[in-house]
């Protein structure tokens, strides 16, 4: 598969993801469909363009690098791994609530104000760096791409929702991870977030470790001696 077609199979990843829930398209949609038709017609588009862009990957004949990765990118990836899947983790286990009416900001939210969304932009950052050739840099940018959307479209929502929820919810919390705990908008309450999703987050981790190299082809412990 060309170069050509596998940048187009990314633009439509990243579509799928930012048409539907772009503002004004969103809310047309729920109102038309009901909120359970369109959780149903984004994830099954989500799902689609995510594994026409997986069939692009693994067939595209994209060759070179566009940077060489600097020593100890890939320790400083499992390192910092742990947190990207934590954020993920906690997000799932505790949603916000709907985009124009948020819940009071607590647990992983006192800490970042979109923990799932940092968690894969985190994720991202984190592979890219320790890669560096054109395939996996228009994987890795892809995604962080689609995490980028994320964030700024969500705070455009806050900002734009006029309810008092999402005036709360955007003074008392930050994008940037611990800056409302440093400003004092917030303080850390580690009991709201509980040890399940701590355990989750290890779990998952230590699951993506071992599978990596069967599913992925690269060992991310290769450095170790």
């Amino acid at each position: 598969m060309s170069t050509t077609l596998y940048l187009l199979s990314a633009a439509a990843l990243f579509a799928g993801h930012a048409v539907p829930s772009w503002p004004g398209v969103r809310p047309a949609l729920i109102a038309r469909m009901g909120r359970t038709g369109f959780i149903t017609l984004h994830s099954l588009l989500s799902l689609v363009t995510l594994a026409l862009f997986v069939h692009a990957y693994r067939t595209a004949e994209v060759y070179g690098h566009v940077f060489f990765p600097a020593d100890g990118a890939a320790m400083a990836a499992v390192v910092l791994m742990p947190v990207a899947v934590f954020l993920v983790v906690a997000r799932l286990m505790r949603p916000s609530g709907e985009p124009q009416t948020p819940r009071p900001p607590a647990g992983i939210y006192r800490i970042t104000r979109h923990p799932g969304s940092m968690g894969l932009l985190l994720w991202a950052l984190l592979h890219l760096q320790a890669t560096g050739d054109l395939r996996r840099v228009i994987l890795f940018a892809t995604m962080a791409a689609i995490a980028l959307f994320a964030i700024v479209k969500n705070d455009w929502v806050l900002r734009h929702a006029g309810t008092p929820e999402a005036g709360t919810f955007r003074t008392r919390t930050s994008v940037i991870p611990f800056a409302a705990i440093l400003s004092g908008r917030q303080r850390p309450v580690v009991s709201e977030i509980g040890v399940t999703p701590f355990l989750a987050a290890l779990t998952a981790y230590a699951a993506l470790l071992l599978a990596h190299p069967r599913v992925f082809g690269v060992d991310p412990l290769y450095w170790l001696p």
